[in-house]
């Protein structure tokens, strides 16, 4: 796939993934605005956090490990019979994994919120004990997923939040008085669901849900057995972060883990839908590329992905540090979720916004592992990330809180990536260190100029009225993209050079 294709692709994925989150953001708000950051939503949380966690683990390394095994197979109806027999092997892993959950819920629920007890403690298993089932359907979207993005369908992948988060912020909205928390864990459950049955007409029409025969011997199948574990535990160990953050949270007082977790989702949000979108496109490349020998291109490829995450993320971290409050306050600030939550959240989003680009070059350095064959790597060094955390958590707890929660993620994350990308330059040799340097340097000062604008902008933001908060955010934040790509085009920006040719390309045809 040539840069042209790759940027188109990841631009239609972009978008899709932009109103996805966006819903996921009225869901998120749905929730706040119904209960607040409340100990029944602490509870929800870490009851809804057992099936993610687990399908963020399991779907990670089911793509990791299907796509490149199925892209050897998928052109003839062996590729189906395989296909369908992943699917089956999966399912029946997943549906055991489950009812194991179900039945230990109390022991797991002590274990991830050991400050949990009494009433706020049964309410958690309880809930627990609903959602769990939809590790199954998680599991089974991801696979489709994975399916479909080996078919180059990189559209239908993009779509299953949008329903399953319709049917949690109806259930939050308009019944939510009525059910309570417990009815928003039944919600949760069937958009749990609807996330994989958005994508079996697709699946489908590739045919492998025919009758075809079971490949227990297949030796795809014994590929995938050799790849899966060391992804799934991988995976695993990288959702053990929030996991650690929560714990810590738990420790600490009433709607401290609400506050992280709405900081989180806004942390999260430029990752989930750039970096995701170039994920989406840029894995499948690599593995193509590996597979057929070439290397320089592999390392092209891995480079300008490197390149588009800082240039790209880089400005969107600086904005949420200097914005951090009155993007808070226009996401959640109505309802139970008072001027207090807004502050307690905003704290912890400045600490974890200085992990966002190197969360994303961290993702992208672990797929040219994965698309190397090599998934124990990652794995390892994980799991070496995640005792990080835990110690750089303890040390900072006691003197910025939950903040301190956020401020040991982000450091964690930063020395981690860094320690890869040199365990990556060490296997496959330069990848374009030099450039990457360059582009960084020029970006951040590009986005240092941006940030003290938006410092001096912000003063002047309407605090009250929906609308007019909006509007003069966006304004601002508008304002801020124009200075930030100008200087960057100013000072020449390998990346935003491809881009501009790219559009000036398709606009002369």
């Amino acid at each position: 796939m040539n840069n042209r294709a790759m940027l188109k692709w990841a631009g239609v994925v972009t978008v899709l993934l932009v109103i996805s989150r966006l819903t996921g953001f009225l869901r998120e708000t749905a929730i706040a605005y119904r209960f607040g950051a409340s100990a029944e939503t602490d509870a929800y949380l870490i009851a809804a956090m057992l099936p993610y966690i687990l399908f963020y683990a399991f779907n990670d390394a089911v793509k990791t490990a299907f796509i490149p095994v199925y892209g050897e197979y998928h052109k003839d109806e062996e590729g189906n019979a395989f296909a369908l027999t992943a699917f089956v092997i999966l399912g029946g892993v997943l549906l055991l994994l489950s009812a194991v959950l179900i039945w230990a819920a109390p022991v797991v629920v002590k274990l991830v919120a050991p400050g949990f007890s009494g009433e706020t403690l049964e309410i958690t298993v309880q809930m627990a004990r609903i959602m769990l089932p939809g590790l199954f359907f998680l599991g089974m979207s991801g696979l489709s997923s994975g399916l479909l993005h080996t078919k180059k369908n990189f559209v239908i992948p993009a779509l299953p939040a949008y329903p399953s988060n319709a049917i949690v912020i109806a259930a939050a909205v308009l019944l939510g008085t009525r059910y309570g928390i417990m009815g928003l864990a039944w919600a949760t459950i069937a958009g749990f669901a609807s996330q994989f049955l958005i994508q079996v007409p697709a699946v489908m029409r590739q045919g492998v849900f025919k009758r075809h025969r079971l490949l227990w011997k297949h030796p795809g199948v014994k590929k995938m057995a050799v790849l899966l574990p060391p992804v799934i535990l991988g995976g695993a160990a990288l959702e053990l972060k929030s996991i650690v953050d929560r714990v810590f949270g738990s420790l600490l007082p009433e709607g401290s883990i609400a506050a992280l977790n709405f900081a989180n989702r806004i942390y999260l949000l430029p990752n989930g839908i750039l970096i995701l979108a170039l994920l989406t496109v840029i894995y499948p490349t690599l593995v193509e590329l590996h597979i057929e020998g070439r290397m320089k291109d592999f390392k092209q490829t891995l480079r300008q992905g490197l390149g588009l995450i800082i240039v790209l993320v880089l400005p969107m971290m600086v904005g949420l540090v200097v914005l951090r409050v009155p993007v808070v306050r226009l996401l959640f600030e109505r309802g139970a979720f008072d001027t207090a939550a807004t502050g307690s959240t905003a704290f912890a989003l400045a600490f974890y916004s200085l992990g966002l680009v190197a969360l994303g070059a961290q993702l992208l350095i672990n797929r040219a592992f994965y698309a190397l064959k090599d998934t124990v790597t990652p794995m390892v060094f994980t799991f070496i990330m995640v005792l990080l955390n835990i110690v750089l958590n303890w040390l900072l707890i006691k003197p910025l809180a939950h903040g301190g929660i956020a401020l040991g993620t982000a450091l964690s994350v930063n020395i981690g990536t860094f320690g890869l990308a040199c365990l990556l330059w060490r296997k496959i040799g330069s990848f374009g260190g030099r450039q990457l340097l360059a582009t960084f340097w020029k970006s951040s000062l590009a986005a240092l100029v941006m940030g003290v604008l938006l410092m001096a902008g912000k003063e002047y933001l309407p605090v009250e009225g929906f609308t007019q908060q909006a509007l003069g955010l966006g304004v601002l934040i508008g304002a801020g993209a124009v200075i930030y790509f100008a200087l960057a085009y100013v000072l020449k920006v390998e990346e935003l050079q491809i881009g501009i040719g790219i559009l000036k390309r398709k606009a002369g045809r």
